[in-house]
């Protein structure tokens, strides 16, 4: 009887050990999740969840004011793998919200996540790797969002930093007709793909000192974009490091660039 007690305690252990490492797991995954990409307090944190129950947190801002029967443009903002777009930030503060009135889509990327890497194109090379492409979920999610707001599908644009840079490429290379522009910032991606993004007007940034993501990676991409009939615009900030972001969205020009684009 003795015996049988103490391994009805050691199985009654084991379940609880088993349910707090679960339960440690989902709240670091939660935590994970609802990192804002952007300190910026008039986002609102959604989520989306789809038909085979793979979810994804985003956070969303609209236009300061939205007039009846005008459409907007939106932005897709990609962040890095620290968890901030700075692009979000800067659209929604106020020296360029009244200037650039638009939507800004935000999606969050989990910790075991990215967007999507050159050679993750289909799903079975993300899990090789161990991690999950995210990209495509996000896109889906901002399907819903658009069909649910007045959205200029004509002016859709996508950007991002670093991790969000080459997500920035991968959009591009998901989805060649649906993007009016993009801006990718210390990204990246394989010029194979360079005949899929000649039609889309591209503002590339790097810093030539960046040592996380070398400055190669963006001057072989616009090299083999323009060797494929495209006109790619680029911008090599010199002494710059790896926080390139914060000079190519800071600058109004930027973005008056990117709002000019329309899908013909």
């Amino acid at each position: 009887m003795k015996q049988i007690k103490k391994i009805i305690r050691l199985v009654l252990l084991c379940s609880w050990m088993a349910f707090s490492v679960q339960t440690t797991h989902a709240q670091d995954s939660k935590q994970l999740d609802e990192i804002a990409p952007t300190s910026n307090p008039d986002f609102e944190k959604s989520d989306y969840r789809s038909k085979d129950g793979a979810e994804i947190v985003f956070w969303s801002l609209r236009p300061t004011q939205i007039e009846k029967g005008e459409k907007y443009p939106l932005v897709l903002a990609l962040h890095g793998r620290g968890g901030r777009t700075t692009a979000a930030t800067e659209l929604g503060s106020d020296r360029f919200r009244d200037v650039f009135p638009c939507f800004v889509f935000a999606p969050v990327s989990t910790g075991k996540g990215h967007w999507i890497r050159p050679s993750e194109l289909s799903e079975q090379g993300a899990k090789a790797r161990g991690t999950t492409p995210m990209l495509p979920l996000a896109l889906e999610a901002l399907d819903e969002f658009i069909a649910e707001h007045p959205v200029d599908r004509d002016r859709i644009y996508v950007t991002g930093q670093s991790m969000g840079g080459a997500g920035t490429f991968g959009a591009l290379a998901l989805r060649p007709d649906f993007f009016a522009g993009a801006i990718p910032v210390c990204g990246g991606w394989e010029i194979k793909d360079a005949e899929k993004f000649k039609s889309v007007p591209i503002w590339v940034f790097h810093g030539d000192q960046d040592k996380v993501v070398p400055v190669t990676n963006s001057r072989k991409i616009v090299e083999a974009i323009s060797a494929e009939g495209g006109t790619p615009k680029y911008t090599e900030f010199p002494g710059v490091g790896h926080d390139s972001w914060v000079k190519a969205y800071s600058d109004p020009q930027t973005w008056d660039w990117l709002f000019r684009q329309k899908k013909k």
